[in-house]
């Protein structure tokens, strides 16, 4: 399952000195926030309508933000905020107007992948937190630094990273704090940078920034990822068939098993992906994450993964299959 090994974990040595990682849960509703607040989450992180990279039914409009602000910042809880489209020319006013929204509002911080965004908060508004998007792909340290220059603060590491040391010079070679994916779908492609969902389901409509008519295919980073690569389908060899399945699925991603590399290198925030995910869903994967943060950080030496989390990782994986089955792909 998962490829994880059930039992004892090697603890690592911190010397004392690691800070327990904030944990990081989806909220694609006041509800699902609600949800996750109390399965445990440090904080939550929330797409901002019209600005964030999933299905417009998961997004917060101006109102709404507003209203889970009240409530996480009433219970000592962070909402940071998920703007990680990256805005043509026609885009850039609707950005700047979200952003005034969003630093007005408190937020605690904002979650950028467009580099001129970056720029643009931390010279408008250089007191709210910025972080670094999955979707800019960060691998090394050089990348990390290129985006602290741009008034990042928080950079989330590439899922392409496997390899663990990879994650540990980054970690060692600057000091911008870390966010990383600990559970949760992964895509097929490089951090999602996938252009498969635009030859989908393409219509004649009218650009804008052109002014003129062509053809629009499905914008995958504006929440419309048809998830093309959790398709069935058959791989042929000179018409004969050799293979077929869900060939290009990834397994979900399980990272228990790397919580005490985390906290010895320091992580700030493990981030669990998810914000189309059920009520259910969020629940349990916040409690599984919060039961073993918390008992690594209580007794690293007899920490270990457990019998009694097996049917939770599995009922989790069936949640997101049926996920995929139902809302995308029918």
């Amino acid at each position: 399952m998962a490829g994880i090994t059930w039992g004892r974990v090697t603890p690592v040595s911190t010397n004392g000195a690691a800070k327990k990682p904030e944990l990081m849960s989806p909220a694609g509703s006041l509800e699902a926030a609600e949800t996750a607040f109390d399965a445990g989450a440090d904080v939550v992180y929330a797409g901002v309508s019209g600005i964030s990279m999933r299905p417009k039914r998961v997004e917060f409009g101006g109102d709404n933000i507003g209203d889970l602000l009240k409530y996480a910042h009433g219970r000592g809880k962070k909402v940071y905020a998920a703007t990680n489209v990256c805005p043509k020319p026609a885009d850039v006013d609707f950005f700047h107007e979200k952003i005034a929204e969003l630093h007005e509002s408190r937020v605690d911080g904002i979650i950028l992948a467009d580099i001129s965004m970056m720029e643009y908060v931390r010279d408008h508004y250089p007191d709210m937190p910025v972080h670094a998007s999955i979707m800019t792909s960060v691998v090394n340290a050089e990348a990390a630094e290129f985006y602290k220059e741009r008034g990042a603060s928080v950079v989330v590491v590439s899922r392409s990273l496997e390899d663990m040391e990879e994650v540990r010079r980054i970690a060692e070679a600057t000091d911008i704090d870390l966010e990383v994916f600990v559970h949760g779908g992964i895509c097929y492609m490089f951090d999602g940078d996938c252009y498969m969902s635009s030859y989908w389901r393409q219509k004649w409509d009218y650009d804008a920034d052109r002014k003129s008519h062509r053809l629009f295919g499905q914008n995958n980073t504006k929440g419309e990822c048809q998830l093309i690569c959790k398709r069935s389908c058959s791989l042929k060899n000179d018409k004969e068939e050799v293979a077929s399945g869900r060939l290009m699925r990834r397994p979900d991603d399980v990272g228990l098993e790397r919580l005490p590399f985390y906290f010895e290198i320091g992580v700030r925030i493990l981030k669990i992906e998810g914000r189309a995910m059920p009520l259910r869903y969020v629940r349990e994967v916040t409690q599984l994450y919060r039961q073993a943060i918390d008992a690594y950080a209580a007794a690293p030496e007899r920490f270990q993964i457990l019998d009694e989390w097996r049917p939770v990782i599995d009922r989790l994986i069936e949640d997101r299959l049926e996920y995929e089955r139902t809302w995308h792909i029918g």
